[in-house]
């Protein structure tokens, strides 16, 4: 009989099951293993045993699949998740690359939010592009956060940095009321004599 735990909870699982879904079940497995279409369409598991049956199956599949890929030859199927990026994307991503390095190139210290703008692509692009131009040493980056300026040299991109930090506006100043305004509300709140 049943030795571990997990095949007596199988074991248990399939004592519990009507004589129907027994009946479908192994006729599935009969079809699957003769090749021809399965005769009944098993019954929906429980809510609590879906999770469980579903990541078992999924394994089997992934290993059966690797097996008879390995066998033949072929690369195993790949597990979803992100797609490959497909030759287009990939042209489309060196044109995004190639467009952001000549906009800099052609600046003496540029922004992020420039190159987005020169470039005519959305910001968050922009800066990916200048991250991985910045990585290959195609570009340079003088300054962080919002003084960071990009350029074709390390030291024009430094230079473009320190020019914002000098011209940069700092935060707006705050209006105080003036001391006039709260004379007439004081006197206003005084009773007339």
């Amino acid at each position: 009989m049943a030795t571990d735990a997990f095949s007596q909870q199988i074991v248990n699982l399939v004592r519990k099951m009507p004589d129907e879904a027994i009946l479908a079940l192994v006729k599935n497995q009969l079809g699957a293993v003769t090749g021809e279409a399965p005769l009944v369409p098993p019954p929906a598991p429980a809510p609590a045993q879906r999770r469980s049956r579903s990541r078992a199956r999924a394994g089997a599949v992934q290993s059966k699949t690797s097996s008879v890929a390995a066998k033949r030859g072929a690369a195993p199927k790949r597990r979803p998740g992100r797609p490959r990026s497909s030759p287009a994307a990939s042209a489309e991503r060196q044109e995004t690359l190639d467009a952001v390095e000549r906009v800099v190139k052609a600046s003496s210290g540029v922004s992020a939010s420039e190159v987005a703008k020169q470039a005519g692509i959305p910001q968050t692009r922009a800066a990916a592009a200048l991250k991985e131009l910045k990585l290959e040493k195609r570009i340079f980056q003088g300054g962080d956060r919002r003084f960071a300026r990009y350029a074709g040299d390390a030291k024009t991109a430094e230079q473009a940095s320190a020019n914002a930090r000098k011209t940069a506006a700092g935060p707006a100043p705050v209006k105080k009321p003036s001391p006039k305004g709260r004379k007439r509300v004081a006197q206003a709140a005084a009773p007339a004599k």
